[in-house]
């Protein structure tokens, strides 16, 4: 967001409608350290004083700001010579003091309206305002203007020597851009006439009165973080200089978070350290700090952080959670993320080592190059700083909630739920205890379609089975539209619990005694979704799980990150007991290779069908494409484990100057057939040039 210019602000200083007895008279429109309300909440507010010798009663009145308008319903006295403080955080339930909007704190015109609803009684033009800065009448009812840097909130406004403050120092420029270096170099710091600097090193603010003053060049030797502003007398402190420079990175972009110390660290409001009351376990606003993040090459930008994570948080490398908030400063178009969403919120997700990492990041691109119809949160793997401390491999992804389901399902409003209870996050959850109970009586398919897309059901199922995933029941998130016809999909996430390969999860899941995702009990008991389900594994295991196929995808992985994950691994190593990079990836390798067998062992097993391989012949491209249930399979050979009495459809597609001809070891006419495949040994199709 960007500050009105001075001579912008010069421009609007007469915004009074002149002496009146009731005006506005302070703004604080980006309320983060500063005064609570009765809810020990830190909303932003308005400031109303009455200079008459009569209380004035504001019932009726109306406070209004860029097309928003909010009608005081109720008594609410303003004394006379004194104050009364308008709560700006849309929940007018609490009191009469409650507005129903917030302040924009890149500026707005306020209108205080008569009861009449047409009069204006007053108008309060402000700028754009940092945190915790606000904007009052100087003296309290009059013309003249002034930012204050201690706001008085339903007190008389003043300054230092009641001096106004109308401008702003500039913020300091380092002649050292490039944040990569290899050998020690010299910092200057320079910043606008009559100010002076002040910076620290350690992630700490600068304030007026903490910080060195820049008085020469800064010897930076190893990696370290500088933030520097400029504090001058009648002047509002510029804004920050935030610049990490690392020493011995990666050749890959890393993310940098910076925060004050003893906000990571300190006994009492440290959110990363155990603290005096196991800090790193609380959650909620009581717990996000301010912090200054800087993704690859983008600009930084002021946010909130919090630990994220549920059981992980016991573990030394936690994971973060980011906020992109107006308190903050933060761009309203908030985090762009790989897959063309915008968020406000997005994650650092702190993998517990390589195992972990290849498990996560294979499966998120075999469901991406596959288009499995489960949504995952698009990954970027980097290397991540905090306070200029190398702190291993991360992955910054969105999160996981309504806002940015709604971009990647295209729906205004939605219901999601989350965990093993169906707990709504938002909407209602009714709809989906209706759909489970169809799911537990065997409903008819028709009926279990029309509020389950069980395309996305059966594609969980896929993945949990053929991982064996152990937390299942646990990490579970689903969606749907709220409109009529919306069914649940479900979001796929944190993969890397893994069985061992030769482990039966079909019996663990089947076997369960509570009701829980994926449903494996439902699924395989009902006729129709069993074939289903057992027609899609069949699918997915001789294309997007094919065992050349996904150890090639893992190796692609692991050689893109090797030295990120070797660096992670050295600086977590002690901490935590995982297994190095190259063991990793063998495990992950030898899991592709032994899992099918087994897998469809214990489903033929438990479904008492009989398994049977079947070769299918493709031909080359330029002739055409045969597909297998709606995925094409590449040309040549094909050795596909399948279930018998499970139809499966076959489609032959010709290129450009051919046409089908024939089916060869299968039964059918044309080029779209469904069969039992499992009754034949090899299936071939033909195609033949079109005659000119």
């Amino acid at each position: 967001m960007r500050a009105l210019p001075l001579f912008a602000l010069l421009l609007l200083a007469p915004f009074a409608q002149g002496q009146s007895s009731l005006t506005i008279n302070e703004v604080l429109a980006s309320n983060h350290n500063g005064y609570t309300d009765d809810d020990g909440h830190t909303p932003d507010w308005i400031e109303l004083y009455n200079a008459s010798t009569r209380a004035i009663d504001l019932a009726g009145w109306r406070v209004a700001i860029n097309g928003r308008q909010h009608v005081i319903e109720g008594s609410l006295i303003v004394p006379a010579r004194g104050h009364r403080l308008l709560w700006c955080d849309t929940h007018p339930d609490r009191g009469a003091d409650h507005l129903g909007f917030t302040l924009n704190r890149s500026g707005g015109a306020l209108l205080l309206i008569e009861p009449n609803g047409h009069a204006i009684h007053d108008l309060f033009t402000y700028p754009a305002l940092p945190a915790d800065v606000s904007m009052g009448r100087l003296p309290d009812g009059s013309t003249g203007w002034s930012f204050m840097v201690d706001p008085s909130p339903g007190a008389m406004n003043r300054t230092a020597d009641m001096q106004a403050i109308r401008s702003r120092c500039a913020m300091p420029k380092a002649d050292v851009i490039e944040t990569s270096h290899l050998d020690p170099f010299d910092l200057t710091l320079s910043g606008g006439s009559n100010c002076t600097i002040r910076y620290t090193l350690d992630g700490s603010t600068p304030t007026a009165t903490y910080g060195a003053g820049f008085s020469g060049p800064i010897h930076i030797t190893k990696s370290t973080v500088v933030r520097a502003r400029s504090f001058g007398e009648a002047q509002l402190p510029s804004e920050e200089l935030c610049v990490n420079y690392l020493f011995g990175t990666t050749t890959t972009d890393p993310i940098t978070l910076t925060l004050d110390p003893a906000d990571l660290w300190g006994d009492s409001l440290g959110i990363y350290t155990p603290g005096i009351a196991s800090n790193f376990t609380r959650k909620g606003d009581a717990w996000e700090r301010p912090t200054i993040i800087q993704l690859a090459d983008t600009m930084t930008m002021h946010v909130g952080v919090r630990i994220s994570g549920s059981g992980s948080r016991s573990a030394q490398k936690r994971s973060f959670k980011i906020y992109a908030r107006d308190r903050y400063g933060s761009p309203d178009s908030g985090f762009l993320f790989a897959d063309g969403t915008r968020s406000s919120e997005g994650m650092l997700r702190a993998d517990a080592g390589a195992h972990a990492f290849l498990r996560n990041v294979l499966i998120e691109e075999i469901v991406r190059r596959h288009g499995l119809e489960v949504d995952v949160q698009p990954s970027v793997a980097m290397p991540l700083y905090l306070d200029a401390a190398y702190w291993g491999l991360y992955r910054w992804m969105p999160s996981k909630d309504a806002q940015w389901l709604a971009q990647r399902c295209g729906a205004e409003a939605l219901d999601v739920l989350e965990g093993p209870s169906a707990l709504a996050l938002d909407g209602k959850n009714k709809h989906f205890l209706r759909a489970q109970q169809l799911l537990l009586r065997g409903a008819p398919i028709d009926s279990i379609d029309a509020m389950i897309d069980t395309r996305s059901l059966i594609d969980l199922a896929c993945i949990d089975l053929w991982t064996g995933r152990a937390d299942h029941d646990l990490n579970v998130r689903c969606y749907r539209p709220r409109v009529p016809g919306g069914r649940w999909r479900w979001v796929l996430f944190d993969m890397d619990l893994w069985s061992l390969p030769e482990e039966n999860a079909v019996e663990r899941m089947a076997s369960a005694q509570a009701l829980e995702t994926p449903y494996v009990p439902q699924l395989l008991s009902h006729p129709i979704l069993q074939q289903r389900l057992l027609a899609r594994i069949t699918t997915l295991q001789a294309t997007a799980l094919d065992p050349v196929h996904a150890v090639h995808v893992v190796d692609s992985i692991f050689r893109a990150h090797e030295g990120e994950l070797l660096a992670d691994h050295k600086r977590w190593e002690l901490a935590l007991e995982t297994p190095s990079p190259t063991a990793s990836l063998a495990e992950v390798e030898r899991f592709i290779q032994v899992r099918p067998q087994h897998l469809f062992e214990h489903l033929a097993s438990r479904t008492h069908r009989k398994l049977r391989t079947i070769t299918i012949h493709v031909p080359p491209a330029d002739q055409g494409v045969l597909f297998l249930e709606g995925v094409p399979l590449g040309p040549g050979r094909h050795e596909v484990r399948c279930f018998s009495g499970v139809p499966m459809k076959l489609e032959a597609r010709a290129a450009d100057g051919y046409e089908f001809a024939n089916w060869n070891g299968v039964d059918g006419e044309g080029p779209v057939i469904t069969t039992d495949i499992s009754r034949t040994h090899q299936v071939r199709v033909g195609f033949r040039p079109i005659a000119p």
